[in-house]
């Protein structure tokens, strides 16, 4: 493992050589494992403000998926395969100690998959902006939503234009669901991975793997399956819950709560997608307190 010193990240930065590639992860304490997971297009600089919030509750640990932010992007079709392996082999590093994980956006299909295949690892998740039931239809988002995936997913050409072109997730699409204005230099650290326009192939990839109407039919046999886990697993859950949102809005919160055994609801303040932006403090407020209340919390 090697370090990397970033000023703007609050804890040590390492890199974890795994299947031919450095995974980037920052890491503080002690005790069992509080792993944190990012989606599209961000990395663990997402975590930096909601991290310090559960100082005490164990081992904190912010990896980067692979591809993303500090680790390596190697030569791959960045299929959900390949997370899954590189995820894998990442959390095997972390040794047989139990994990709760905090998620986000493909995060959360991530933690939730892995939570199905080894139960025995996971004492409790806690997600916010997650990806739970397949979306139905297009019909199901907002005309702007609607829009924007119909005409990323029409041609190879359009995702080329849209994420390599005009980086829209990061220039557009982040800022947009972001209830602030970032400051610059904030904005340059989520800018920072994708610099080099040949590496945004990368985003091309999760927009076209999102579940819509069933397809693609391997992500959607992967959900439903994470899916009737959840509803059967007795894991203590924790639902962050922003307003209005976009992926988890209210009526669909309400509607977990009710499904998921388990399950608690916290209510975390104004917010759209990127709600760490906007309510880190009340994110990581709510997971320790919740943490602590079912005996999650662990430090050496």
């Amino acid at each position: 493992m090697t370090v990397t010193d970033r000023p703007d990240l609050p804890y040590p930065s390492h890199h974890a050589d795994l299947l031919g590639a450095k995974m980037h992860f920052m890491a503080h304490g002690a005790g069992d494992t509080v792993l944190f997971l990012h989606g599209q297009p961000t990395w663990s600089y997402l975590w930096r403000n909601v991290m310090p919030r559960l100082e005490g509750c164990g081992r904190l640990i912010a990896v980067d998926l692979i591809g993303y932010g500090l680790s390596d992007k190697p030569d791959l079709d960045y299929g959900i395969e390949d997370h899954i392996r590189y995820l894998d082999a990442f959390i095997d590093t972390l040794g047989p100690a139990p994990i709760t994980l905090v998620t986000h956006d493909w995060g959360s299909f991530l933690g939730f998959h892995y939570a199905r295949r080894s139960p025995d690892r996971i004492k409790g998740i806690a997600f916010m902006e997650a990806l739970l039931d397949p979306v139905p239809s297009y019909d199901a988002f907002d005309p702007a939503t609607r829009d924007f995936f119909q005409t990323l997913r029409a041609s190879q050409d359009n995702a080329e234009r849209m994420m390599i072109e005009e980086n829209q997730f990061v220039e557009g699409i982040l800022p947009a669901m972001i209830r602030r204005e970032l400051s610059t230099a904030e904005m340059d650290a989520y800018r920072m991975p994708w610099k080099d326009k040949t590496t945004r192939h990368i985003l091309c990839h999760f927009p076209q793997l999102l579940c819509i109407g069933g397809a693609p039919a391997h992500v959607h046999d992967m959900q439903t399956a994470y899916m009737r886990w959840l509803e059967q697993s007795d894991l203590p859950k924790l639902l962050l819950q922003a307003e209005p949102g976009l992926m988890l809005p209210r009526a669909a919160a309400e509607s977990y709560r009710a499904r998921l055994p388990n399950l608690e609801m916290a209510d975390i303040g104004a917010g759209l997608h990127y709600v760490q932006e906007d309510q880190a403090q009340a994110i990581g407020d709510a997971i320790a307190a919740w943490m602590r209340r079912h005996d999650l919390a662990s430090s050496l």
